[in-house]
């Protein structure tokens, strides 16, 4: 019984729309004869050690399976209640779910500080270890460790005020590391530290610790300012954004000696301690005169937040009538001593964090920024790339993520697989973006949920026989639909989603779509978008060589497929359904018409616009498309466009990665025999620990079912495969090559043509053997067999 893994959901998430927990729990270890017992003497102990958990109850006479989720339940219980003794609850979000293989399961609750769910869990695992085993549990010393981790993962009481208000907002907040809070995205974030934000330049905070130029500088708005800093009683201000936030009476800690500096106040709202500093709230006394002096004051500092330091007899009474001076002009004062404060200025009510969000982001802004996610089985590459070529031609400095890296404004900074969330982080973090695209992969949101709050698009292309099924404890297509449709659940109140109509786990998604929906199909008659239309919805279609929006009865633009290179004039099926998914998704994030036609006119499908997506390249008379699809749903796809490309054979060569589920490969054995007349199968580095040959010999299985299949060779490493396919290719033959580094392939079969003309070129004394009459450098013999 051991805890296999912890993973904190940040964003949304497959369980909820908030923060959530999971505990992999692995009990396969716990042997047979042995589990009843176990869970016998826990239920007796684990209870009376912690009697504030309320234990599930243990039948008799229960199998294994039943066992299991009794010591996962009860695991969870423990931990629950751990935490609830660091001010949590244990009566909150639960979900336990046994998974692949036997003997796993995860738990999975909300959590609220990042570090405590693993203290909280490998504290309960400590537990339950220690009473299973009749040995002795230091639960006082588990607390304690509890409550230190606790205390380091709590922000400040800045940091929790502002993040507070700021989600109250709807503004997007993340917490970076060290209190410093990213509120919002891209090109409108501010990054705030307390009251400090990057607004705040080095000349205005040295200034304030100059107070003889700080002098000068109060003068020319006609403000007095004392020679030294205040000891003793005094009224703090603070401003933020040109208004008064707060105003509090200050009396310094006794003992205290020396001027009053920030860092030495134990600044703390007032009621926590009895020694509290804070004499009393008089935000609602103070004069407009004395409220403008102090804006003044923050004004000639070049400061949108301050705290302004008086020493006045009356704060009621205009400064200049009774002598009143400035002690102090701080620079990103501390917020501690002000929380709880509801009263400000006008005596609005308005909490003060409220307020100097007001400062940070004004006229009401929630420092958002255009975002779409695009999820699918296949089409989320293309569809991707598309958007963000839509976005950057209307102007965007555009921030995109997907399986060929990260791109920022076109300039590729990443070319790993960058389709998940830590990626999608990144490209909000990035002060230039003012829109983001972000492919987004089932692997990231098992891992850590959505890397946003809310998105203004989410596109689902399809779900269809799925892929990487048997992975992360997703085993059905159903499974992975409930995965692609987090980003369903993303969508904004104000957002779209763009889902695909002939896929009959996609249009469910609907349900949980917060904004509207768009719906897209190949054929106009499909059910679900003629019910869409007859309620007034909008949809996307293709009809008589054009790509159709409309809403509701009104067709509202026709786009000529010879105009969407794409989809190589609607010959290319799979991809006229992304045009019609891109297309849709523009028009749902408001582009003008004209935007949308040029961005479908300028991107075809060529290996600079949509590497590795049906990419075709002329090879002396035959013909090579490079395709990176790697599944079931794909593989029948791009069958189906091979159909619009005339031949006299068909050559396939092709892999996959050995983390897919045996059925998977079969399955694509038997689309290759059945289409193909010669398949080259190749195995790389990517095996993911099957033995070698085992790739192959899967998808021997599947070809011999094929019933077209005449020849099959078995061939180690992409580039022999791509060799012996350039070998026995002829004029008139088609070639798919299944390309997983799609540049490195392309590139390889440029190189070896462009060896070959120049051979070509040679005089015969010169050139040797032609390339089309002998096997190329290192396939004399190549490895493998045929059949």
């Amino acid at each position: 019984m051991e805890i296999e893994r912890v993973r904190t959901l940040r964003g949304t998430n497959i369980w909820a729309d908030f923060p959530v927990a999971e505990i992999w729990l692995d009990l396969s270890g716990i042997a047979e004869g042995e589990i009843e017992g176990l869970c016998r003497r826990i239920g007796s102990r684990a209870g009376a050690l912690l009697p504030a958990c309320r234990l599930p109850r243990l039948g008799r006479g229960q199998d294994r399976p039943a066992l299991e989720l009794w010591l996962a339940r009860t695991f969870a219980r423990l931990t629950l209640t751990l935490g609830s003794h660091l001010g949590g609850s244990s009566d909150g979000f639960l979900r336990i779910r046994p998974i692949e293989p036997p003997g796993l399961i995860i738990v999975a609750f909300a959590y609220h500080q990042e570090h405590v769910p693993r203290a909280c869990a490998e504290a309960a695992m400590a537990l339950l270890t220690a009473v299973g085993a009749d040995a002795p549990f230091d639960l006082p010393a588990a607390l304690a460790g509890l409550g230190a981790a606790a205390e380091q993962a709590r922000p400040t009481p800045s940091a929790a005020a502002l993040e507070g208000a700021a989600r109250a907002r709807a503004i997007p907040v993340r917490h970076l590391g060290s209190g410093l809070l990213q509120l919002g995205h891209g090109a409108r974030q501010v990054r705030a530290l307390n009251t400090c934000s990057e607004r705040l330049g080095v000349v205005a905070q040295w200034v304030t610790g100059e107070r003889g130029l700080m002098a000068d500088l109060l003068a020319s708005v006609g403000i007095a300012c004392t020679e030294t800093p205040v000891t003793g009683p005094h009224y703090r201000v603070l401003v933020a954004g040109g208004r008064v936030a707060a105003t509090i009476r200050w009396e310094p800690p006794k003992g205290a000696a020396g001027p009053a500096q920030v860092a030495d106040l134990p600044l703390q709202p007032p009621g926590l301690s009895g020694d509290s500093p804070v004499h009393g709230v008089v935000t609602d006394l103070v004069h407009p005169e004395v409220c403008a002096r102090a804006v003044d004051a923050a004004r000639a500092m070049a400061l949108d937040i301050a705290e302004i330091r008086l020493v006045v007899d009356d704060p009621s009474r205009p400064l200049e009538v009774q002598g009143g001076r400035v002690s102090e002009v701080l620079a990103g004062p501390p917020l501690d001593a002000y929380l709880g404060l509801g009263s400000a200025g006008g005596g609005t009510g308005r909490p003060v964090a409220d307020r100097l969000l007001d400062a940070l982001f004004p006229q009401g802004g929630n420092g958002r920024i255009p975002v779409a996610a695009v999820t699918g089985t296949n089409g989320k590459t293309t569809v991707t790339r598309l958007l963000a070529h839509a976005l950057t031609l209307s102007g965007r400095h555009v921030g995109m993520t997907c399986t060929d890296g990260i791109y920022l404004a076109g300039r590729r900074i990443d070319t790993d697989d960058c389709a998940g969330p830590k990626s999608a982080r990144l490209v909000l973090l990035n002060p230039h973006v003012d829109a983001a695209v972000l492919e987004t992969a089932r692997g990231g949101i098992l891992r850590e949920g959505l890397a946003f709050d809310a998105c203004d698009l989410a596109v689902v292309t399809n779900i269809g026989e799925g892929d990487h099924l048997g992975i992360g404890g997703i085993e059905t297509v159903e499974q992975l639909a409930e995965v692609k449709q987090t980003v369903v659940r993303g969508v904004a109140p104000w957002g779209t989603a763009v889902l695909n109509a002939a896929d009959p786990l996609v249009v469910p998604m609907a349900r949980h779509c917060r904004g509207s929906v768009l719906y897209f199909a190949r054929d106009g008659r499909n059910p679900v978008l003629v019910r869409h239309r007859r309620r007034g919805g909008r949809v996307a279609f293709a009809r008589a060589g054009a790509l159709i929006l409309a809403q509701g009865k009104d067709e509202v633009a026709s786009i000529g497929f010879d105009g969407v290179p794409l989809t190589r004039g609607g010959r290319t099926l799979f991809q006229v359904e992304n045009a019609l998914a891109s297309a849709g998704g523009m028009w749902a994030l408001g582009l003008p018409w004209d935007t949308i036609r040029a961005a479908l006119a300028t991107f075809g499908g060529d290996t600079d616009k949509s590497p590795g997506r049906f990419n075709v390249l002329g090879l002396n008379g035959a013909t090579a498309i490079f395709d990176y699809g790697h599944n079931p749903s794909s593989l029948l796809a791009m069958v189906e466009a091979l159909g619009g490309f005339p031949h006299r054979r068909r050559i396939a060569v092709y892999s996959a990665a050995g983390d897919r589920r045996d059925i998977d490969m079969i399955r694509q054995g038997e689309i290759l025999g059945a289409a193909f007349d010669q398949v080259i199968l190749y195995e790389d580095h990517y095996v993911r620990g099957r033995l070698p040959g085992e790739i192959m010999a899967l998808f021997h299985q599947g070809l011999g079912a094929g019933g077209r299949v005449a020849e099959v060779q078995a061939i180690h490493g992409w580039q022999n495969a791509v060799e012996a396919a350039l070998w026995a290719a002829q004029p008139g033959d088609l070639l798919l090559i299944q390309a997983d580094q799609i540049d490195e392939t392309v590139a390889f079969v440029c190189d070896r043509l462009a060896a070959d003309q120049a051979r070509r070129e040679m005089p015969i004394s010169q050139a040797g053997a032609p390339f089309e009459h002998g096997a190329p450098s290192g396939m004399a013999d190549p490895p493998g067999t045929a059949s």
